[in-house]
């Protein structure tokens, strides 16, 4: 089944505006490079199509790069509207399947994303909240399908009801190496200290850690 990957990113420049407290201008735009970067080599690495929505110029030029298709974000009104757009274009281009991927999940790997499809497969749908199950950080859905999505505050539930608005089964996938985002300063700094203990990822190399 044909499975384009859809990456939206809102700026590699003036993004993750929420870790301004432990991060500069210019670190933030590193640590944002670095984790589409590592998102860009996941999606390639499942050996699908993907499609990188935004209207930095730095992450559609990543995009290109990696080998991935970039889509100019034409509407401004805001991730949904992106998303819904990219979606149709992915139809278009032969998708049967549709799988939305956040670029700040640090330790997302090839695992996560087979398991997330296989569960879609079997249920019709699957979403993987974060780790306080209020948000999405990933969803798998059939294309061309009337899913609306709905990303924002409460989005975990907000897209499971539209599933069962529309009539989707939607299959729910736990797994800590997708709930774990970096969208506040506690975030970064539990990042950091795994990386320093572990000595594995690279994400915050270099980078001043003020908390």
């Amino acid at each position: 089944m044909s499975v384009v990957a859809i990456i939206p990113v809102r700026s590699l420049i003036d993004g993750k505006t929420r870790l301004a407290p432990v991060l500069d201008g210019a670190e933030r735009y590193k640590f944002s490079a670095r984790l589409l970067a590592h998102t860009l080599r996941t999606t390639a690495a499942l050996a699908v199509n993907t499609m990188v929505v935004s209207r930095c110029l730095e992450a559609r030029e990543m995009a290109h790069a990696s080998g991935a298709h970039n889509l100019f974000e034409v509407t401004r009104g805001g991730l949904n509207p992106a998303l819904n757009r990219a979606s149709k274009v992915a139809r278009a281009r032969g998708a049967a399947r549709i799988l939305v991927l956040p670029a700040d999940l640090p330790f997302v790997c090839l695992d996560d994303l087979h398991t997330l499809i296989w569960h879609a497969g079997r249920a019709g749908a699957a979403i993987a909240p974060d780790q306080l199950r209020d948000g999405t950080n990933a969803l798998c859905i059939p294309a061309g399908h009337s899913f609306r999505f709905r990303f924002g505050v409460g989005s975990f539930f907000r897209h499971q009801r539209e599933a069962e608005k529309v009539g989707l089964d939607m299959a729910v996938v736990c797994r800590p190496s997708l709930a774990f985002d970096v969208d506040w300063p506690n975030d970064f700094s539990q990042l950091k200290a795994l990386e320093e203990r572990n000595r594995g990822t690279h994400f915050t190399a270099g980078l001043q850690n003020t908390t």
